[in-house]
This record gives structure tokens, sequence and C-alpha cells, in this order.
């Protein structure tokens, strides 16, 4: 079994071996995840890396994705790089919609550098990226309604980045569906933006971020489901 083996299935009372994570679904299925340590050693992620899915879980997920962009009545599906990509297309295909919007973090020359955002990922450390929105595309969003679909929300800054640049090509965003979020930086980070926007965060479920114990990787308490804001 490979580091990043994901399996996702109806039963949610299998033994979770100790270097991964179980997550039960908001409709009770079972999403196991392999534990990655971060840099330092001493805090570990259930870790999905989306693209390295097996066709299966991807099906399963954006299946189950589909339904809450639904339940937002959209005109336009935008997928948030790299691995809310993976999701955001089948998503917008099994609602009917002829496209999507792709969001992206390679620059190309016809670019308006206005038509962009900076953003910084939990799993790229260091490396400042921007968030652009290709000009052609503007059409797609503009003056309609869109949910934007991303994999997994941890400090929220990609997902802010992507809120601010579809507003400024005139989207009106209704929806945040998401696979999984992870611990609560995302909330603050979007309250930010607007308090009432974290209400349109719509995800799977619910992981903590992990720290190292004598008894392994332990869910810390402040980043678990029971330490929500709103509670």
């Amino acid at each position: 079994m490979n580091s990043y083996y994901v399996t996702l299935t109806s039963n949610d009372t299998a033994a979770t071996p100790a270097d991964r994570h179980a997550v039960i679904l908001n409709d009770g299925s079972r999403l196991e995840l392999p534990l990655q340590p971060l840099p330092g050693g001493d805090m570990a992620v259930a870790l999905l890396m989306s693209n390295q899915t097996s066709f299966a879980v991807e099906r399963g997920l954006a299946q189950r994705l589909t339904a809450i962009a639904r339940a937002a009545e959209p005109d336009a599906i935008v997928g948030v790089p790299t691995m809310g990509l993976s999701y955001a297309r089948p998503v917008a295909d099994a609602l009917g919609f002829a496209d999507y919007t792709a969001l992206g973090h390679s620059r190309k020359f016809w670019y308006d550098e206005t038509l962009s955002e900076p953003v910084v990922s939990i799993t790229s450390p260091g490396q400042a990226k921007r968030l652009y929105l290709d000009p052609a595309l503007v059409e797609r969003v503009k003056g309609r309604r869109v949910v934007v679909v991303d994999d997994v929300l941890n400090t929220g800054n990609t997902v802010v980045a992507a809120y601010r640049l579809l507003q400024k090509a005139g989207a009106e965003i209704v929806g945040i569906a998401a696979v999984l979020t992870e611990g609560w930086d995302w909330h603050a980070a979007l309250s930010a933006v607007d308090p009432a926007t974290p209400k349109l965060v719509h995800a799977l479920g619910h992981i903590p971020m992990f720290g190292r114990s004598d008894a392994g990787w332990t869910p810390i308490a402040r980043t678990d489901r029971t330490a929500h804001p709103a509670r």
C-alpha cells in the first residue's frame, strides 16, 4: 500500500491502522486517509492527495460534492487549483453544464495581473503563489451564481483568494463545496472577508490536525469538529 492510498467505503466499523485516519462523512460512509507529518515532525495531517486517489474514490467523492453543489442552485462551477480541479470538472458535468472554470497558479502571457490574488498553501510552505483567472473566462462567471469547489480547506488562504478573485470578476458566490474541512483556521480567514462567508462552506466531512504523543499521532482538540467556532 503506497503512502497516498485512500479508501472510501460504506463500512464505518473497520479497524484503522495507526498510520491512518478514518473520517466518517456526513452520509455515514468512511474515508480512510494516510497521516503525513508536516515539516518539523511535531504535527501531521490526514492527507487527501486528490489527483492520486483511485478513480473509484474520485467518482464517489465527486458524486457527493455534486449533491452539495446542486442544492445551491448554481449557474457555474469554479475549481480551485490544484486538487480542487479533480472534482470541479466532474461536478460541473454531472450538473449538466457545458463547461467549468478552472483557476490556476501559472501566469500565461495574456493574463491580466489585476485578475489575480496572492496565496500560500499549507502543503507548499514558503512558496508564495498567485491565483489567476484567465480573462477569456470572465464571462463564464460574471453576474452568475457560482459554486467554488475545492478538496480540503485548511488555512483558508486559497479559498479566500478564490473568493476575492471571483468578486473582482463580478461573480455571485453562492456556495463553497469541499471534500473536507481541516481544523478551523479557514473559518477565521473567511470570517475576515465577511462574517457571513463561512456559512457558504459545505463539506463532506471534517478532519483535525494531529500532534505527536506517546501513543502516536493524536487529534489536536482545538482543531476537531467539536471545537467549531460557532459552537
